[in-house]
């Protein structure tokens, strides 16, 4: 008894949908994902600041500027020689690479 009240009750809702106000507006396109492009010069001070040395590299290859400042005015010398708080090495990551 249950299951018929429910499919009634649903008929009775698709009825009053149909030709209502929302039924009658134009599909709504679905927009494509928004992709964040970040500047090479960011991605390098994200990779020198997390010692990421692949992408560092990656980035230097593609002629990166080892020179790019963040709004703050900080370097990528900036970021390597800032003292490592997480490193359990102290003199952090080797550089250049062995």
């Amino acid at each position: 008894m249950k299951m018929a009240d429910a499919k009634q009750k649903r008929n009775e809702q698709l009825k009053r949908w149909i030709g209502s106000e929302t039924d009658l507006e134009p599909p709504v396109v679905k927009r494509q994902k928004t992709k964040v492009k970040f500047d090479d010069g960011a991605v390098f001070l994200a990779a020198c600041s997390s010692g990421d040395t692949d992408e560092v590299l990656k980035l230097l290859h593609r002629g990166a500027d080892i020179n790019y400042a963040n709004v703050d005015g900080l370097t990528a010398l900036h970021q390597v020689c800032a003292p490592r708080r997480r490193s359990p090495d102290p003199a952090g990551p080797r550089w250049p690479p062995a």
